[in-house]
């Protein structure tokens, strides 16, 4: 017990000393909206925590007598929602992408056919500014004719003034007089990282979801509970790393250039969170009745342990491949041998399953290749009820290969 708290207490403050270095690193970082939101999760979690902690302290209580136990416990559990790893993610994500990332609203001074019929394509309409005489079927106005419900579409102003419209919405306009193919690059990419921003916080909810949920199906259910505070802080570091340099990294989903702009004030919509927590519902049932099963089974604390870590790491593996694109899982596992960064987190977690095997520190055992393979199956199958949501999307608007 002395051993795992003094080791824990070195983890935490190495990913504290971590945070610290990010925030400072990245101070001057544009904040705006998406920002604000992200700050209220944070909070949200953080009071959640808490309240996770008094619960996990209740229910400790009744099955240890040593104070110290009941606290390390219950703080074990409450450092599950805990948002270590998501608290700095909108400072290592963005730079200035959030100016730019709701744009509806295009207006420069240069026609262009091509890019505007792509900028319509991304739910973006564009104002030109010329008095040249354009050949198009867009509509002319001059500056008398303006009104609001005409700024709404493609028009071409017959004006000198580049300034003419400066009092449009900041947050939902981009001025460009000078390269139109630039701003529709930099669009793009605002989009796409802001989508994988979205992606890595839906990534730790399908992984901290599940976990806390199985405590308390084991609690309710009368089995042991896994809250190894060692343990816990040793997944935090995982899933900080696997955020920042595997999902920050991820190919922009195939529909990002013929998207509707995302509204300001969504964050993550509510059918995606639906079907986020509908997900980590599925991943509860591959992690958790292997472990009751096994149990009630008559094996030992440490054959249902392994079986449990490996199957929860496998659902980690198999749901970052499933995410990687929008093709089917089995697709993306040949096409993602390419990036080296998901490469190495997969070996890096196959190896940690092969270390619970081999190291009983956490309270594991050798369950031997039939075993590990079977758990590797069933961690399989939440994510194949992933691949049907995904197949039912790139059915209807998502038909471009990454």
């Amino acid at each position: 017990m002395t051993l795992n708290i003094i080791i824990s207490l070195i983890v935490l403050l190495l990913i504290i000393l971590f945070k610290i270095f990010l925030v400072k690193k990245n101070k001057l970082v544009f904040k705006k909206d998406l920002y604000q939101q992200a700050h209220k999760l944070n909070i949200f979690l953080y009071c959640f925590s808490f309240l996770i902690f008094l619960i996990a302290l209740f229910i400790s209580s009744k099955n240890s007598t040593s104070s110290l136990e009941i606290i390390i416990n219950a703080l074990s559990i409450a450092l599950i929602p805990f948002p270590l790893t998501i608290n700095t993610l909108y400072l290592t994500t963005f730079k200035d992408e959030e100016k730019i990332s709701h744009i509806k609203t295009i207006v420069t001074n240069i026609y262009d056919a091509k890019l505007i019929k792509a900028f319509n394509k991304s739910g973006i309409n564009v104002l030109v500014l010329s008095n040249k005489k354009i050949k198009t079927k867009i509509t002319t106005i001059t500056e008398d004719e303006i009104d609001n419900v005409s700024l709404r579409k493609n028009l071409i102003i017959k004006t000198s003034n580049l300034d003419l419209l400066n009092k449009l919405p900041k947050t939902t306009t981009y001025y460009e007089f000078n390269n139109l193919d630039d701003a529709y690059n930099k669009i793009y990419n605002a989009r796409g990282v802001a989508d994988n921003y979205i992606r890595t916080i839906k990534y730790n909810i399908n992984t901290y979801l599940p976990l806390l949920l199985c405590y308390f199906a084991f609690t309710i259910a009368g089995f042991p509970t896994i809250n190894n505070l060692l343990l816990i802080l040793l997944l935090k570091v995982y899933t900080i790393i696997v955020s920042e340099f595997v999902y920050k990294k991820m190919p922009f989903d195939t529909d990002i250039n013929i998207r509707k702009p995302k509204p300001v004030s969504i964050f993550i919509g509510r059918q995606e969170l639906f079907i986020n927590i509908m997900e980590s519902f599925c991943i509860v049932f591959a992690i958790a009745v292997p472990y009751m099963f096994t149990l009630a089974q008559g094996v030992t604390l440490n054959f249902a342990n392994t079986i449990y870590f490996i199957s929860f790491l496998y659902v980690n593996i198999f749901m970052t491949y499933s995410l990687f694109s929008e093709h089917n899982i089995f697709y993306n596992i040949f096409k993602s041998l390419k990036s080296i960064r998901l490469d190495l987190y997969v070996l890096i977690s196959i190896g940690i399953t092969i270390i619970f095997n081999y190291f009983t520190y956490f309270t594991t055992r050798n369950v031997g290749l039939k075993n590990y393979f079977s758990s590797l199956i069933v961690s399989l199958v939440p994510i194949l009820i992933f691949e049907l949501t995904k197949f039912a999307r790139f059915t209807t608007t998502r038909k471009k290969v990454k």
